[in-house]
């Protein structure tokens, strides 16, 4: 997987968003506040991964991730937490997303032989 940031003042500044958003974060709310806070990250993060492959800017790609992260992995979570404890399944909805997005670039590169 290729990982390329086209503008490096772009990367620069959410770097410096996140920080403030942490350090925000952990002032107003403590470890509980941070602790939501690299959640939302870690929740994201997959996501972003699987936008990559798409021809999307870092600010669409950013905000997409971060919806869907916000969406879609919680509703996952809770389908597979009516079948073994949610806490399992948080990490199985992460390993599983997190493959998803690294097998994603080897499927679409695959030559289509259905002739």
């Amino acid at each position: 997987m290729e990982f390329k940031i086209k503008d490096k003042g772009f990367a620069v500044f959410l770097l410096a968003c996140l920080l403030v958003i942490l350090i925000f974060s952990y002032a107003l709310f403590g470890m509980a506040g941070l602790r939501v806070a690299l959640g939302i990250i870690f929740v994201s993060l997959p996501f972003y991964f699987i936008l990559n492959n798409f021809n999307l800017e870092e600010g669409e790609k950013f905000i997409f991730s971060l919806v869907l992260g916000i969406t879609i992995f919680p509703s996952l979570v809770y389908a597979l937490g009516f079948l073994i404890s949610f806490k399992i399944s948080i990490t199985i909805a992460f390993i599983f997303l997190l493959i998803v997005a690294f097998t994603m670039p080897k499927i679409k590169k695959k030559p289509n032989n259905s002739k």
